[in-house]
């Protein structure tokens, strides 16, 4: 099975935990992209955010027996397919939560990516 057959199979069942987890009314998840025009130390360059939507995105929240110095009450993990890249550092939203990304798990056993599972925190 190629990593592309691999990816389509990712994708389609984090939409059917979508379906049956969630509802048609639940708040979206988004990847917010930021990008900052270059500038001097007198005149500092100018920051755009840009909403990307997650849509094959679920949330679970980590069981008390994992809370340590690196998980801490409250963190969540999200699991979402390839098409967009998570990286240390972006923030994701939801509804009115802003959350940003503590520590990334990639899954990729070859060089492709097949799915990110990043650990969120509130911000």
């Amino acid at each position: 099975m190629s990593s592309a057959q691999i990816q389509k199979r990712i994708q389609a069942g984090l939409k059917r935990a979508q379906k049956k987890t969630g509802s048609p009314t639940a708040d979206k998840v988004y990847l917010v992209s930021k990008v900052t025009t270059a500038g001097t130390p007198l005149v500092p360059g100018t920051t755009t955010s840009t909403n990307i939507e997650l849509v094959n995105a679920i949330f679970i929240d980590y069981e008390a027996k994992h809370f340590d110095i690196n998980i801490l009450a409250g963190d969540r993990r999200l699991i979402c397919d390839n098409v967009n890249i998570v990286k240390q550092g972006d923030e994701i939203t939801q509804g009115s939560l802003t959350y940003y990304v503590v520590s990334l798990g990639i899954i990729a056993p070859t060089s492709d990516v097949l799915a990110y599972m990043p650990q969120l925190r509130l911000k």
